[in-house]
């Protein structure tokens, strides 16, 4: 567990219900008190390791006491289930970024266009059934945006996770000076479930492959991300430049899409599958 100061008792929740972090890590004594006689918890010997494993019925009924968004960030300390990782890292890949909260920590923002509506719901449960956002849905935002001397006005909902000091070590991988940077550490952290996430915010179908789009990164950035697509993942890619100076998308081949596809369709929204390049929900 990291960044523990100081713990008098901690809690290890083991998703059985629903695979990932499911009620704030508490690390104080005093914390725990205000809640332990909500949940009577059973303590059970399960694969070789002490894990707490919370009756169904008992969770569903005292989940919100734990869904608490007053609880300081420095006291929302993890650890963080595998597949919550994953997807934050797709998402800051993608169209997901950070914020950085004084020195509590960071939460993640997530928007997405109205007709992405069912994927960035489909994120916000991910996280609100894990513990990790409020009971407020995503709300609706509006942008305005000038395009030959005509303002139009763009539609969308967005929601925040909320903040973790044990968030600091994903920002600090995809961040430097505000700015969003690739850096080496990613091929530990670039799973499959990372690359569907990733590919659902900013890939995109083609003729015959997937094209993502990687504008905001470097060249060099790209050619890391591409090698990393290669080597760790056996898919065919080539850099293409787009028509931005200095901006770059990668292209998956299509020699490589079946491969691809078995990758990553069994972690893929369906509201997103056409990014794969089929035309109906499957």
């Amino acid at each position: 567990m990291d960044e523990i100061i100081d713990s008098q008792i901690t809690i290890k929740v083991n998703g059985f219900l629903l695979g990932g972090l499911i009620l704030y890590i508490l690390n104080k004594k005093k914390d725990t008190n205000k809640y332990k006689e909500l949940v009577d918890i059973k303590y059970l010997l399960d694969i070789g390791e002490k894990n707490i494993i919370i009756n169904k019925n008992l969770f569903l009924n005292t989940f919100n006491f734990f869904n608490i968004p007053n609880i300081r960030a420095n006291k929302r300390i993890g650890p963080h289930h595998k597949d919550v990782i994953s997807v934050i890292v797709g998402s800051l890949l993608g169209d997901c970024y950070g914020n950085q909260k004084s020195r509590e920590g960071i939460r993640f923002i997530y928007k997405q266009s109205i007709i992405h509506k069912e994927y960035l719901f489909w994120l916000y449960n991910f996280f609100y059934l894990r513990g990790y956002c409020s009971n407020l849905e995503p709300k609706i935002y509006t942008r305005k945006l000038k395009i030959n001397n005509q303002i139009k006005e763009y539609y969308g909902y967005e929601f925040n996770t909320f903040t973790f000091r044990s968030f600091n070590k994903i920002y600090k991988m995809f961040y430097n000076n505000g700015k969003k940077r690739i850096k080496l550490s990613l091929v530990d952290y670039l799973d499959p479930l990372a690359l569907a996430i990733w590919i659902m915010d900013d890939g995109g179908w083609t003729k015959y492959g997937v094209r993502i789009a990687t504008n905001s990164f470097t060249l060099i950035e790209v050619e890391y991300l591409v090698l990393i697509l290669k080597t760790k993942f056996n898919l065919n890619c080539t850099i293409q430049k787009i028509k931005t100076i200095n901006q770059y998308s990668i292209y998956i081949k299509a020699e490589s899409i079946n491969n691809l596809r078995k990758l990553i369709l069994p972690y893929m929204h369906k509201s997103m599958y056409y990014k794969l390049g089929f035309k109906n929900n499957i």
